[in-house]
């Protein structure tokens, strides 16, 4: 009887754990996503748990070409003239705008988190993000991840399976 109480647990265990998340890649029809070429990771607001950190270190596992956030910025433009004469300095500065990063695609999320009281860590809650072709500024994929309370993934093992999927969709 204790044998099938304790078959019962792994078996009810082992059904949350491949069950309880919901992690979707859907490709839109009219521009094609290549993964030989360059893409940019940007979170949208604030990325307490580091998660572009994470989504970059799988993509180049998984034979992306990551172009990083601070390197894919255009350099701020800066025109600045200064004239003595009448003692005054003139100038603007322009900041970027995601159409304008140095890569060919950038992989735009933002994500809520939620505690993990079983594990006593804050764990991705929902997650929804794009690819956008840079040249178009089409959405090529649209991303979403919805984790279930008992969902015992790791974020880690939720984000590689958000990569698989983006790679093979």
């Amino acid at each position: 009887m204790r044998y099938s109480y304790i078959c019962f647990f792994i078996m009810t265990v082992l059904s949350l754990y491949g069950c309880s998340s919901v992690v979707e890649v859907k490709e839109g029809k009219s521009i094609k996503f290549n993964s030989n070429e360059t893409i940019t990771v940007i979170c949208r607001g604030k990325d307490e748990l580091g998660l572009s950190g994470e989504l970059e270190h799988i993509l180049i596992s998984q034979g992306f070409d990551v172009v990083s956030e601070e390197v894919a910025k255009n350099k701020a433009k800066t025109v600045i003239d200064v004239n003595l004469n009448n003692k005054k300095i003139e100038g603007t500065v322009e900041d970027y705008n995601v159409k304008e990063l140095q890569s060919v695609y950038a992989l735009s999320f933002s994500y809520t988190t939620a505690y993990d009281g079983l594990f006593s860590e804050r764990k991705i809650n929902k997650l929804h993000g794009s690819v956008i072709d840079l040249h178009t500024g089409k959405i090529i994929k649209s991303l979403k991840i919805e984790r279930n309370s008992m969902s015992l993934k790791s974020n880690v093992e939720i984000l590689e399976e958000l990569v698989t999927q983006m790679k093979g969709s």
